[in-house]
């Protein structure tokens, strides 16, 4: 049996990951011929990672919400896969930022999510009361 990780994600839509290979293809030119070109392919099934905004029953599944957080708990994803898909991924800004990261221990996790939670994903809600500078809220005028 292969191991698992439990996955948080700092997104409020989730994430889908997917694996890729590089294959030689063969792409038509202007004159006729063809050349060969590298490109990804997709490979494997994709894994469905859950954001903070997703929807769950709870008679059905685990609790998705790390308590009191802005992280969604995937779990059973498998780790080789995950380990795969971050050396892919690397330098994407939501590895790079934290926004997602799993381990094989639950209590590692929520660890972590402790210790991230004021990390900022660019995605949350503005608060009216603190409207970014250039921002100004919506005034009724009244008649």
């Amino acid at each position: 049996m292969s191991t698992t990780v439990t996955v948080a994600c700092k997104l409020p839509h989730g994430l889908v990951l997917r694996l890729h290979e590089m294959v030689e293809q063969n792409e038509p030119t202007a004159g006729g011929s063809f050349r060969k070109v590298k490109r990804a392919q997709v490979i494997g099934e994709p894994v469905v990672l859950k954001g903070y905004l997703r929807r769950f029953d709870r008679r059905k599944e685990p609790a998705p919400m790390a308590q009191d957080s802005d992280y969604a708990l995937t779990y059973g994803v498998d780790a080789d896969f995950f380990k795969k898909w971050l050396e892919q991924n690397k330098d994407l800004d939501a590895v790079r930022n934290n926004l997602v990261w799993a381990h094989t221990e639950t209590d590692m996790v929520e660890g972590f999510i402790k210790e991230h939670e004021a990390q900022k994903s660019g995605l949350e809600p503005i608060d009216p009361n603190n409207l970014p500078r250039g921002i100004q809220a919506y005034k009724k005028e009244e008649a």
